[in-house]
């Protein structure tokens, strides 16, 4: 056996291994889509989590409220020890007399039951106004929803952009090198200058710079959508879908129906509705204050009395009553006429918020519109100008071998090349991010039943 082979043999035993260790991290590198970047954001957001523990508290609120129209019942025992019972005296005719009042071991029981009747409305208003709160909180998480929707969505379709600009760099480098070559055989044959030489060559260094550029734009990419879905930064992962250019709100919609829709749909639009009701029902408790209560009162008691603790059940005496209890507000220095007029005004403002809020609404909704619609325009055209750079270059790179180019007409259609590839792959990413704010705007972002 040669030492030539033996050599081959052991180079390839040392090389073998690396080149599977170094292939391992790609090799186990995670694909993951968009759907189920959206499913781990909504599992690991702080966002999202301090929203749903606020739809929590809603639910107890209103059980709290549900609590005051029920019946109270209260069960409440006492045991006293007498150590030195009272002792009265008495000037009769026979002389003074003398007689102690209790016994050392005194034992009661009692149970009062509290119904309320009525009470000026506060009850009935205040639990009206925790479930409407309820619902403000299962808007707000809607909303936090659609925003974190929204962050996830866009950091995924930058991920995927920072992806296609580096493969259209790393493109461009090979064109370039490629023309590099084709004019270091012209030279060789004496066809073209040294200058046309140096200008390949200076070529490919600049689009070697702008390749580093947008790998490292690719990296800090890949780091903010892992930022975004709860990764870890060192986790490695592979985007695995495509630029959106679909939404069921592309088919027979008219501006007048987006505007409409928002108003129906957005969580913002219906979180300052509702809170105009709570406002609203706020003002009835307030003025609740000056309104006579009534309240039904039954209450029972089991007392006995013994200087031995050995109580039987004979020893217990029982005693109940019932009534009724009402309380009539007379003055209480203006205090009520100062709460009403707080509410009514806090009610007046919020209504003020929410028609400056729809306005915006409508405001964004249609700014949406025409910006899907400008991009839309412009991807179009993106597509046919990188239809005609690519045959320019192909028209320039055949001219120059023919002798009757230059060497500037095949680096200006590479630049042409480079830039419109480029700027076609922005326009895909601004259309697909276009769509997503359009959606947002109409605030069914992420809805499983849109209309």
């Amino acid at each position: 056996m040669s030492m030539d082979y033996i050599s081959l043999c052991r180079w390839l035993c040392i090389i073998g291994p690396l080149c599977f260790f170094f292939a391992l991290p790609r090799a186990y590198s995670r694909s993951i889509t968009l759907e189920e970047s959206l499913q781990h954001a909504l599992s690991h957001n702080e966002d999202l989590l301090i929203a749903r523990e606020d739809l929590e508290k809603s639910r107890q609120r209103v059980r709290h409220a549900v609590a005051d129209i029920l019946p109270q019942l209260d069960i409440t025992m006492q045991y006293t020890r007498n150590w030195l019972l009272p002792t009265f005296f008495f000037d009769t005719p026979a002389g003074q007399q003398q007689f102690t009042v209790g016994a050392h071991n005194n034992l009661i029981g009692t149970v009062g039951i509290r119904q309320s009747v009525w009470g000026g409305g506060k009850s009935f208003s205040a639990m009206r106004a925790t479930r409407l709160f309820r619902q403000f909180s299962m808007e707000k998480m809607r909303a936090a929803k659609q925003q974190l929707h929204t962050r996830v969505e866009t950091a995924f379709y930058d991920l995927l952009l920072a992806g296609e600009l580096a493969r259209v760099s790393k493109s461009s480098v090979a064109r370039a090198r490629a023309n590099f070559k084709r004019v270091e055989k012209l030279r060789e044959a004496g066809r073209v200058s040294d200058y046309d030489l140096l200008r390949a060559q200076v070529q490919v260094a600049e689009l070697l710079t702008d390749s580093i550029r947008t790998e490292n734009a690719r990296v800090l990419a890949d780091l903010a959508f892992k930022n975004q879905i709860g990764i870890a930064p060192n986790e490695p992962i592979i985007p695995r879908g495509t630029f959106r250019e679909k939404s069921h709100l592309l088919s027979t919609i008219t501006e007048t129906d987006l505007i409409d829709l928002s108003m129906q749909m957005h969580p913002i639009v219906r979180q300052y509705s509702l809170e105009v009701g709570m406002l609203q029902h706020a003002e009835t408790i307030a003025q609740s204050e000056s309104r006579p209560t009534i309240d039904l009162i039954v209450n029972g008691q089991w007392q006995a009395q013994k200087n031995e603790f050995d109580f039987v059940k004979d020893d217990f005496h029982q005693s109940w009553f019932s009534g009724i209890a009402i309380n009539i507000p007379i003055f209480d220095g203006f205090r009520t006429n100062a709460q009403v007029a707080q509410a009514r005004s806090d009610t007046r403002q919020a209504e003020l918020v929410q028609k400056q809020t729809k306005r915006d609404v409508r405001f964004n909704i249609l700014q949406a519109w025409r910006t899907f619609l400008e991009i839309r325009a412009r991807k179009s055209a993106q597509i046919q100008a990188a239809d005609l750079a690519r045959r320019g270059l192909e028209i320039a790179e055949s001219r120059y071998e023919n002798g009757v180019g230059t060497q500037i007409e095949v680096i200006d259609g590479q630049l042409t090349l480079q830039r419109a590839e480029a700027e076609l792959a922005r326009a895909k990413r601004d259309l697909a991010v276009a769509l997503v704010h359009l959606e947002l705007s109409a605030g069914i972002l992420g809805e499983e039943n849109k209309p």
